[in-house]
């Protein structure tokens, strides 16, 4: 026995061995093996990962606000404008002007038979502009060197210097920094309109991302609620078999309910396709190339709560909406113009001032030196005046200037009062949508308890296959409504911020 015994164990000892080694393997491998499977599947995953983007909605404003193309050729405006104010500035740039020529002249003379010869040599430089006051200045400094074969002259060749200040300064037509500075003052004014334009359209951009994200997130409900009200029709017709074959409902019953599931597998299919729709429509207004992956939106509804009283919301209206803001800017463009053409209805009448230094010898240093003495200098004062016959021209400008300004008054006014109408219509659109919420909710639950009380009368009998389909048919409804209900809410609170022209005010806009 104990022989026996020991054999045994023995070879159990060496069956144990040869298990555990092949435990070991095969545990091996299937480590292996799985490790494979993971390596291969972890593209996998990140791809699955990569086809679904769950946005808040400030991720989708501020993707839109970045990507949007009509932003960016706002933009592209704002800088055309800037540019421009530029471009006005530079007529007041001073300008530097160098010139020498050399010329020659031959003419008849009187007491040289072949005729007097002349050559000039001319190097100039100035410097002249005008100031914003319409005062226009040139400094100039003039150097000559003339040869000529007469013999009269007893320098030959001779030098010239001159150097003059010459002052333009008109009192009528033209005077003062205002009507000098017009074309610079409509120029910022348009850069300014041209920013609130952007401003804007960044407004609306976001209105459209915040009003397709919450469409996006009805629609998504709707499949939800269509998935529900197929689910609720399947298990209608497990009943309505299960009682069929108990004897206790007609066979006829079950075409019905069929039927019914049908339709609401339709409805499940337009379900889907609204729900493609709306990623397409949030796709296109945050400019997404890519047109697969599936959008999903996490934000949270917003619960009704105490909104900005009426007469207050309509004073913040007026302080804050851009298109108010661009409609006094341009009145005042249109004032600043009105002034400018009354102006030019004014006769040219300008004094006109001079004054210079000079010098000449027969050496170029001993010409500089005699200017430099101020020995000899000249001087002139005196006036200017340009009188247009009929001036119809300048009339026709400031009347239809005037006309401009008059109009650009009562577009103010048209304005402000449909800021006005936006904004009470758009505060009792809160209103209205804010006491749906509550109604609609009554209304769910009714509906979820009637069904409740329904689908026990039907499995005792005591109801009939329409009644038990009528009620799952308005839960459903009412389940739409009061997701419906909410979005309403949601879209109501942007459009009333929008009309007070604080959409947007809690992130930075372009």
């Amino acid at each position: 026995m104990v022989k026996k015994f020991k054999v045994k164990s023995s070879q159990s000892k060496i069956y144990s061995i040869g298990k555990l080694l092949r435990i070991k393997f095969y545990t091996f491998n299937s480590l292996y093996c799985l490790i494979l499977i993971f390596c291969c599947l972890l593209p996998a995953t990140d791809l699955l990962a990569a086809e679904r983007l769950e946005l808040t909605l400030k991720d989708a404003i501020s993707v839109s606000i970045k990507e949007n193309l009509s932003l960016a050729s706002e933009r592209i405006n704002s800088k055309i404008a800037d540019a421009d104010i530029k471009f006005r500035k530079g007529e007041f740039d001073p300008a530097v002007e160098l010139k020498a020529i050399e010329s020659y002249r031959k003419y008849p003379s009187a007491s040289l038979l072949t005729g007097t010869e002349e050559r000039i040599l001319n190097a100039d430089i100035s410097l002249g502009g005008k100031i914003n006051t319409g005062t226009k200045y040139e400094i100039k400094w003039t150097n000559e060197r003339i040869r000529n074969n007469s013999g009269y002259l007893r320098i030959n060749p001779y030098y010239t210097s001159e150097l003059m200040l010459t002052l333009n300064q008109p009192i009528l037509k033209g005077l003062g920094k205002n009507i000098q500075e017009t074309s610079l003052n409509v120029s910022k004014n348009k850069l300014e309109i041209s920013r609130l334009n952007l401003d804007d359209k960044s407004i609306r951009i976001i209105a459209d991302t915040a009003n397709a994200y919450w469409d996006l997130v009805f629609k998504r409900h709707n499949l939800e609620v269509a998935e529900i009200s197929l689910k609720l029709a399947h298990n209608v017709s497990n009943e309505v078999k299960a009682r069929i074959e108990s004897g206790t409902l007609a066979p006829v019953e079950i075409y019905k309910s069929e039927a019914e599931t049908s339709l609401r597998e339709e409805a499940l299919l337009r379900a889907q396709k609204s729900v493609s729709d709306a990623e397409d429509k949030l796709r296109v207004v945050m400019n997404l190339k890519d047109w697969k992956t599936k959008l999903i939106p996490i934000e949270k509804l917003p619960f009704p709560s105490d909104i900005q009283p009426e007469e207050s919301a309509i004073d913040t209206a007026i302080k804050n909406r851009t298109d108010y803001k661009q409609a006094i800017i341009e009145n005042k463009n249109r004032k600043i113009l009105t002034k400018y053409y009354d102006n030019q209805k004014y006769p040219d009448l300008e004094i006109i001032g001079a004054l210079g230094l000079n010098g000449m010898n027969g050496t170029y240093n001993n010409t500089i030196d005699r200017l430099n003495s101020q020995d000899y200098y000249s001087w002139q004062f005196g006036l200017s005046l340009r009188i247009p016959i009929g001036n119809r021209e300048a009339e026709g400008k400031f009347l239809e200037a005037k006309n401009e300004e008059e109009r650009s008054d009562l577009n103010l006014k048209i304005i402000e009062q449909n800021i006005t109408a936006e904004v009470r219509a758009s505060f009792r659109e809160v209103q209205l949508a804010s006491e749906a919420i509550t109604t609609v909710r009554k209304t769910r639950i009714a509906a979820e308890k009637r069904l409740e009380a329904e689908e026990g009368r039907f499995k005792v009998g005591m109801a009939t296959l329409n009644d038990i389909l009528k009620f799952q048919e308005e839960y459903a409804k009412s389940l739409s409504s009061e997701k419906k209900a909410a979005v309403d809410y949601a879209r109501a609170v942007v459009e009333f911020e929008r009309v007070k022209g604080t959409l947007g005010q809690d992130m930075p806009l372009p």
